[in-house]
């Protein structure tokens, strides 16, 4: 496995995005993601570089779904903040469990100020999936420190038995290319070849499909797996039908749904109510739509409900998924839990 898909995450000035310029050697698409490209010891990195502004959390939800790893940045100029909090409970809750913490603007700190907040964090993230975790300090003007990071990144490994997964493709981006729309993306699982047949999903996008070339790193490839990330040329297809959030998946491996049951474990700090026909995000990969509950029964911090949502839903066992409740206050935790549909 030579690729991976880290998201560096970070409250607003923490240094993440200067961190990120440091490390990339090639940027791609810049949204409100930005997608950057390095290689170091034979593995092939992507690296996402995330809003710092938390109005929205959803952008960041949907990162965290798609991410391998993480590497976190936290400042010692501002510290452990609400905001770096519920990145950390997000992270947590996404399930990520390798990536580094990234002590940042050390140079202006004293050593005693980086010691106290290390500690801080270690306490924090020792009961989650954050707990294995390697807390740095780094100078962003020393290309060693940079280097450092680099190496540590590329020894960060992809799960192999995703590779024998059904595969899909989580389109971010797509254009046109000598008649044919390319659509890239990362895989998070699964194997594809040149003429591998897929459908685009969710509704109203379905159409079945046919991969007529693949490239990784603007390099033609006959075949890519499990953490690459692509771009793949199909017919019959028009740029604009492949937005953000639309997927190219095995047929038959996947579920596509608007309506139907929702289990969650409520996260213990998650304290506002939940009640029939609130409106929540229900994030999966880059897909975000609003879901409306009705029929809630909601005890001890378990949630069982039936949904509606805005738009389809494509899924599998595989994916991960976050439940938000995107219209909180800032000073509110948004984070409602990890859901599970049916």
């Amino acid at each position: 496995m030579n690729s991976i898909t880290v998201s560096v995450i970070g409250p607003y000035r923490s240094g993440k995005s200067t961190l990120v310029n440091k490390l990339q050697q090639r940027k791609g698409a810049e949204e409100d993601v930005s997608f950057f490209f390095f290689k170091y010891g034979g593995k092939n990195v992507t690296l996402l570089d995330t809003p710092g502004d938390m109005d929205n959390p959803s952008v960041l939800a949907s990162v965290l779904t798609i991410s391998d790893a993480i590497i976190f940045c936290v400042s010692v100029e501002n510290g452990l903040n609400p905001q770096t909090g519920e990145q950390i409970i997000m992270a947590d809750t996404a399930g990520i469990k390798q990536g580094i913490i990234c002590i940042t603007k050390a140079d202006i700190s004293t050593a005693e100020e980086v010691e106290k907040l290390k500690n801080n964090i270690s306490a924090i993230i020792k009961n989650t999936n954050l707990k294995d975790f390697e807390i740095i300090t780094v100078d962003i003007n020393n290309e060693q420190s940079i280097a450092d990071i680099r190496s540590k990144v590329s020894s960060l490994h992809y799960e192999q038995e995703k590779i024998n997964k059904p595969f899909k493709i989580l389109i971010d981006n797509a254009f046109e290319s000598k008649g044919m729309s390319v659509a890239v993306g990362t895989m998070p699982t699964g194997k594809i070849g040149v003429h591998s047949e897929g459908m685009i999903s969710p509704e109203p996008f379905t159409k079945e499909i046919s991969i007529n070339s693949i490239q990784i790193n603007q390099e033609d490839v006959n075949s890519a797996e499990a953490g690459d990330r692509v771009g793949v040329a199909i017919k019959g297809v028009w740029p604009w039908d492949l937005p953000r959030g639309v997927e190219i998946r095995q047929k038959g491996s996947y579920k596509d749904m608007k309506e139907g049951e929702i289990s969650v474990d409520v996260i213990p700090l998650y304290k506002q109510e939940i009640k029939d026909d609130i409106k929540l995000n229900l994030i999966c990969n880059w897909q975000n739509s609003v879901i409306t509950l009705s029929n809630v029964k909601y005890e001890n911090k378990k949630m069982n409900a039936h949904f509606i949502a805005e738009k389809n839903i494509c899924f599998d066992d595989n994916d991960r998924m976050l439940l938000i409740n995107k219209d909180l206050p800032i000073r509110f935790l948004r984070v409602v839990g990890k859901p599970v549909i049916s």
